[in-house]
């Protein structure tokens, strides 16, 4: 399963306080961009999303519903998150946009990447399902929040049981006197989660982080290097590292840990300090088939049900918060999008990651050389 395909967000705030939306409200504002799709013609929509087993889950809970409820076919493509920005700046060149919604990651919503996406008002008044039904957050005014997860501390349970002190923290992270054994940390295209992570282990609060003091980070990762076995790249090696105990803790996607778990491997997580990671559904600007598109998005935030579902068995948050009280309490409470969770984790700011974005990429790599 493809989990980079598979996950600035609001204020941390309860989730489940605010009315969820009437169902007949939710279909009166579908039906209404049905209409405009059917007499524009729009007799398809067509999806650049995720691939794999992930794909198949979202064309069963959310693509083939959509279709049979409305008529209107939805084209599924995909690719990595990067393979599909660098398509879709070709097609606007030519002017020939062949998608009509795109998912990324949210940390591809930088101001240079706006322009590609049609302007949901905002409070996603074009898609009203999205501003009522989503948490808090998940409208993103150029997108619709989907998969909402983490940048977890997860841990082994056989070397940190609960009978005795558990990390809990970065700080913990980098503390290998009191917590000792191999860790792992990601490189994997986000050297900046690692940065977070250095600097809220020496003592940044969440609120002071950006813009990111590097000289301050790369110095706190200088002091933990000796002691990181491996720099996982994808999310499967991620898991393996736990299930040949390579590690006794790294810093992996939610989903991943989770999968963990529902295998029987016995580990623990945190929350705290986690770095975001979600992705996005927008329609784009270039859309030849806008109405069916927006029309997929007010679908797809109308259906608690299948988000409870999709969220079982792809063990991840999505941004609707009426899935939450369908979910068994043990599945609920493990959720970035929990109540307890959710103002834990550190959304990244997207306006300084547009600007330092290709300068931290290079000096990750220089300094992952030494």
């Amino acid at each position: 399963m493809n989990r980079r395909e598979f996950v600035k967000a609001g204020a941390a705030a309860p989730l489940l306080c605010l009315p969820l939306l009437d169902p007949a409200q939710a279909q009166a504002a579908i039906d209404a961009l049905v209409e405009r799709a059917n007499k524009a013609g729009e007799k398809d929509v067509v999806v650049a999303g995720g691939t794999g087993a992930y794909g198949e889950m979202v064309k069963k809970t959310f693509y083939d519903p959509f279709t049979e409820m409305t008529g209107i076919r939805v084209v599924a493509t995909g690719g990595s998150y990067g393979e599909k920005l660098a398509k879709l700046k070709a097609m606007t060149q030519v002017k020939r946009v062949e998608w009509d919604v795109l998912t990324l990651s949210v940390d591809s919503l930088t101001p240079e990447n706006r322009r590609f996406f049609r302007d949901l008002g905002p409070a996603c008044e074009a898609t009203p399902n999205v501003a009522r039904e989503g948490v808090d957050g998940a409208c993103l005014q150029y997108g619709a929040l989907f998969d909402v997860g983490g940048a977890l501390l997860t841990y082994s349970l056989d070397a940190f049981p609960a009978s005795g002190r558990q990390p809990a923290s970065w700080v913990d992270f980098w503390d290998v006197k009191a917590f000792p054994g191999p860790r792992s940390l990601p490189n994997a295209g986000t050297p900046w989660w690692n940065l977070i992570a250095a600097l809220l282990a020496d003592g940044v609060a969440v609120d002071k982080l950006f813009p990111l003091d590097l000289d301050r980070a790369f110095r706190k990762l200088d002091a933990i290097k000796p002691h990181i076995a491996v720099w996982w790249r994808s999310g499967d090696q991620s898991q393996q590292i736990f299930r040949s105990k390579e590690v006794v803790m790294a810093m992996i996607f939610a989903g991943r840990a989770m999968r963990l778990r529902s295998e029987g491997l016995p580990v623990g997580v945190s929350w705290n300090g986690a770095p975001l990671d979600a992705s996005f559904w927008g329609v784009l600007e270039g859309a030849q088939r806008p109405n069916a598109g927006l029309a997929l998005l007010n679908f797809v935030y109308s259906r608690p049900g299948a988000h409870a579902a999709f969220v079982k068995e792809g063990l991840a948050a999505t941004g609707l918060k009426g899935a939450l009280p369908l979910l068994e309490p043990a599945i609920a409470r493990d959720l970035a999008t929990a109540p307890e969770n959710w103002p834990r984790i550190v959304k990244i700011d997207r306006d300084w990651l547009d600007a330092n974005q290709d300068a931290v990429l290079r000096r990750w790599a220089d300094w992952l050389a030494r």
